[in-house]
């Protein structure tokens, strides 16, 4: 990657997901997981409501950014072996 591409937190997440940096259980990244989906299913239902007044862009860029995390969950829990 090049120095002047910003890395976002999914990006971060998902590679630490990626190189077992980062090893959560199978039932604490399954619970995380439907949270980040519930929250993409609001968001997603802000933008489709032609009342929402808040600011379009950056809600954008947040559900651009949650299935990554979503990915990284479940990527991490590959890699987990419980003690």
């Amino acid at each position: 990657m090049s120095q002047d591409q910003e890395l976002f937190a999914g990006d971060v997440l998902l590679s630490l997901a990626q190189n077992g940096r980062l090893v959560v259980d199978a039932d604490v990244a399954e619970a995380r997981v439907a949270e980040l989906r519930r929250t993409l299913a609001y968001g997603y239902a802000l933008l489709a409501d032609p009342d929402y007044a808040g600011p379009e862009g950056r809600l954008r860029e947040l559900l651009d950014e949650l299935p990554k995390y979503v990915e990284a969950f479940q990527q991490a829990t590959k890699s987990f072996t419980p003690r």
